[in-house]
């Protein structure tokens, strides 16, 4: 447990500038950053979006390009970017929508100083939604709508843009004509086609500055002389990339692993797995910014007083139930928060920011990984629990471990044939779920099985069934 967190600590400690120490120059590039279909649900994939826009402007890039195909994500961290980000931005900034800019993908695109538009490409659709399907209250929609349309307004106006436009994007009772033409009504909401994006109002373009094929082209139309380059995420960004998408899978691996650490005796190769698992899932959300400042280490000492209450429960005080309900309360707090910290964006200057309120919503992506997580380990847990102690070589090393040598299991077969149903002894070793037990003067390889039994215990043989010996504990 000390290793747990000794190296969870050691990872908190690195730094962003650590993390971004082999990403290459941005110095007068035009940099291009990819919004694909799955990178505005992914936290980590904003946290690079972030990193990279504030290096664009430390290191004097020429221009950023969001070359977007998405079909939308989390809102709050969308209107973060626009709000917070793209507004501290120095170098000129661009949209082009290919083929897709839909829901916070036509937020971020307002967010730019141009948008340009492929020839079959569309833009839109931008009203909120919960990401589990769930349908919004009237008043709930309302409340949304308004604040989510006052902060798109407000970067709207300030980027040169229609705000009328992305209005209509977000709210159905939102009416847009131009030109005596009805682009969008009261029975829904707007998506605009590459044509209609840059129909002309007052000699300015609708929503869109014009339609090119290629980033070559948006290069030629805004004088840019820069090198295009492409953001990539670098080695640990990538990782936290991953460690946030398949979250469940890590808490699958670190429980199962601590199980069958908590079966042998020392510290082995299930201890180590679990380590690196959780150690991975902790600085991987770390790097993606679900944590930060003091944050990580004051979620990171919960997580493992989790563990040691659980370890408590185990070997200590078995049975006793408190231990182990507070063990796992606190990890799961500790889990569940982690993948699902979230904060309010800063709001542009002039318009108030949306008051907090608690949603349990705001954590069901946590919740839901958490759960995956727990019933995988579980199955895993249940598959060993059931085949691992029948296991010639799981047995050799829980008894060499117990008895301090080596254990033949010939003479092992034979003397178990001297002990029947009924019979008493003490437990020489723990039984996790193997041991040594002690019948007169025999020591014989015995098992207890759904629980966990104190070396010194008063025990009885409830099953015989070969060389397997099942006992159970006197009450």
């Amino acid at each position: 447990m000390k290793r747990l967190l000794l190296l969870a600590l050691g990872l908190a400690l690195l730094t962003p500038a650590s993390v971004l120490a082999d990403a290459p120059s941005y110095s007068g590039k035009v940099v291009v950053i990819p919004v694909g279909e799955e990178d505005l649900i992914a936290r980590a994939r904003f946290e690079f979006m972030s990193r990279t826009l504030e290096r664009c402007s430390a290191e004097g890039a020429e221009a950023v390009i969001f070359d977007l195909d998405t079909p939308g994500g989390l809102l709050w961290d969308t209107v973060d970017l626009m709000m917070t980000d793209l507004q501290k931005l120095k170098p000129r900034s661009f949209a082009f929508v290919n083929p897709r800019a839909l829901s916070a993908g036509a937020m971020i695109a307002v967010a730019t100083d141009g948008i340009y538009m492929t020839p079959a490409s569309s833009a839109g659709a931008a009203s909120p939604v919960y990401g589990n399907g769930q349908e919004m209250g009237e008043a709930e929609r309302a409340k949304m709508n308004s604040a989510t349309m006052s902060m798109a307004r407000a970067v709207a106006k300030r980027k040169g843009h229609n705000p009328a436009v992305i209005e209509a994007m977000i709210d159905m009772g939102k009416e847009l004509k131009v030109n005596g033409q009805t682009l969008d009504n009261k029975k829904e909401i707007l998506t605009l086609d590459a044509e209609q994006a840059i129909m002309q109002v007052d000699g300015k373009p609708l929503f869109a500055k014009a339609i090119v094929k290629s980033l070559d082209e948006i290069k030629k139309a805004e004088g840019l002389q820069g090198q295009i380059i492409t953001a990539e995420p670098t080695f640990f960004e990538t990782i936290a990339i991953w460690v946030t998408k398949y979250a469940a899978i890590l808490i699958l691996i670190g429980v199962a692993g601590g199980y069958l650490e908590m079966q042998t005796p020392g510290f082995g190769l299930p201890g180590f797995v679990s380590v690196a698992s959780f150690s991975t899932f902790f600085f991987g959300h770390y790097v993606a910014g679900s944590l930060v400042g003091q944050e990580t280490a004051v979620t990171v000492a919960v997580f493992i007083v989790g563990i040691l209450f659980i370890i408590l429960e185990f070997t200590l005080f078995p049975g006793t139930m408190v231990p182990g309900i507070v063990g796992f309360v606190c990890v799961m707090a500790a889990l569940v928060y982690t993948m699902s910290g979230w904060e309010l964006p800063a709001p542009a200057e002039g318009v108030a920011p949306p008051a907090f309120n608690f949603e349990l919503s705001a954590y069901a992506l946590g919740l839901r990984n958490f759960a995956l997580g727990m019933i995988g380990a579980a199955a895993v847990i249940l598959v060993a629990a059931r085949y691992l102690p029948e296991t010639r070589t799981f047995r050799r090393l829980v008894l060499e471990s117990a008895a301090g040598g080596t254990l033949d299991s010939t003479p092992a077969m034979s003397a178990s044939r001297s002990v029947k149903m009924g019979d008493e002894g003490r437990t020489i070793s723990a039984l996790r779920p193997y041991g040594t037990v002690q019948f007169g003067d025999q020591r014989i390889e015995a098992m207890v099985e759904g629980g966990y039994v104190q070396s010194g215990t008063s025990v009885r043989v409830r099953e015989v069934s070969g060389a397997r010996i099942v006992v159970e504990a006197l009450t």
